[in-house]
Order: C-alpha cells, then sequence, then structure tokens
C-alpha cells in the first residue's frame, strides 16, 4: 500500500517573501505623501543638511519605486512560470521515478547549516528548509518526512540543469 507524504504545490510562504520587494517599492512610490506634502516649500531637507529640490525628489522616489515594483513583478512571473512547469510535469508524468529503500541518510547539522541528503538506489537528494527552490525541502528537525534510512519510498524527481534533484512527490510504500 502506498501513503503520500509530499506532493508539489503552490508555496504561500515563498510567494509572502517577495512582498517586502513590493512594500519598499511602494514606500519610494508614496515617498511624497509619506513624509509630508513637498509642493509646500521650495526643497526638502533630508537629515545629512544637504537639499534635495522637490522635483529632483519625485523623480528619484518614483524610479526607485517602479524598479522595486518591476522587480516584484519579474519574481512573481518567474515563481508562477517555475511552479506551472512542475505541476506539468508531475501531472503529465514527465518526471524520473526512483522506488527504494532511504540510504546514506545524514540529518542537518545542528547548527543549521549545510543541507539534509540521502540516496535511493544510487540517485542522491539534498535540500535545505533555507532553500530558495521549489519542491520538497522540509528537514527532519521541522517536521519533514524522510528521518532515517530504510524508509521504503518512491519518490517523482526533476534534475534541473546545475544536476540538482528536486523533490515532486514521495509516497512510503507499507
Amino acid at each position: 500500500m502506498e501513503v503520500v507524504l509530499y506532493e508539489f504545490g503552490f508555496d504561500y510562504v515563498k510567494v509572502l517573501g517577495f512582498l517586502p520587494i513590493l512594500m519598499v517599492g511602494l514606500a519610494f512610490f508614496f515617498a511624497e505623501k509619506l513624509i509630508g506634502n513637498a509642493h509646500t516649500s521650495s526643497t526638502i531637507s533630508t537629515n545629512l543638511s544637504t537639499e534635495i529640490s522637490p522635483k529632483i525628489f519625485k523623480i528619484t522616489t518614483r524610479c526607485i519605486g517602479g524598479f522595486c515594483a518591476v522587480v516584484f513583478v519579474i519574481f512573481f512571473a518567474l515563481y508562477i512560470s517555475e511552479y506551472n512547469a512542475y505541476k506539468d510535469m508531475l501531472e503529465t508524468d514527465s518526471v524520473s521515478t526512483v522506488q527504494g529503500y532511504v540510504e546514506n541518510y545524514s540529518q542537518l547539522p545542528s547548527d543549521g547549516k549545510g543541507t539534509e541528503n540521502f540516496e535511493i538506489n544510487g540517485v542522491c537528494f539534498a535540500y535545505n528548509d533555507a532553500d530558495r527552490t521549489s519542491g520538497y525541502k522540509k528537514t527532519a528537525d521541522r517536521g519533514g518526512v524522510i528521518t532515517h534510512n530504510g524508509q521504503h519510498l518512491i519518490i517523482k524527481y526533476v534534475t534541473r540543469e546545475d544536476g540538482e534533484n528536486i523533490i515532486l512527490y514521495i509516497a512510503e510504500i507499507e
């Protein structure tokens, strides 16, 4: 009998990680309104005892705000593209599959630096909670499903161009 332990899905936490870029961009874009109406004076004083004309201040902050918004849109679009590609691969079974027992399991070091890794039939997998890639990356000490040698698993994965195996599906065979 096969029990599904993990299946690739939309990572809302990762998307929330993009929001600070957007928030900074909005803060810059609306900086004039946030610090007060710059049109009431001919210059804006900064804490460095220099003066900036309101027009230059407005152009600069709007450019920085616009740049941050564009970066947010690019990151979000890349994530959605990657998500759709991996989801399609999984649904059409265009992924590699390995079945066997977990071997050479190595838990994430207690300092949190490095990776947790294991092998199944010679296929190596390595991941860390802090890793920004998609796919399975939950270490055992944070509630991950791969915890020891000898687990009988089916893993569906894709191999990136850099050789890293991204886990999209884990099932345990009982």
